[in-house]
């Protein structure tokens, strides 16, 4: 399944590294670039000193359905600090956060 990477804003150096442990894209990237990876292939970014925000998708034609609240939330395994930094957030907002995530949601992919 390819990777598809969107770089939102900044700039850096981008790498993919093949199977075989051979370079084989080595490139400049800035706000606005989107470029695929192949599956099993290694990227690498690496921001300029203004930094870089990107997101990555990684498709797949089997996908899995998670519960994002619930007894079987992963949430439910960071621990208070961790969120309260994540989020750049207070205690007592962190403590709203987890209060609200009580009930089960599962999403699913639309049928095709």
């Amino acid at each position: 399944m390819p990777r598809v990477t969107y770089i939102v804003r900044g700039s850096g150096r981008v790498q993919v590294v093949g199977m075989d442990g051979t370079r084989v894209l080595e490139t400049r990237a800035e706000g606005g670039c989107l470029f695929i990876v192949p599956r099993f292939f290694v990227v690498s970014k690496i921001a300029d000193d203004t930094g870089m925000e990107w997101f990555s998708i990684i498709t797949t034609p089997n996908p899995i359905f998670s519960h994002l609240a619930g007894r079987t939330s992963v949430w439910k395994a960071i621990s208070p600090s961790v969120l309260e930094s994540s989020f750049n957030t207070t205690p007592e907002m962190e403590k709203l956060f987890r209060s609200k995530r009580l009930d089960s949601e599962i999403f699913f992919a639309p049928s095709n």
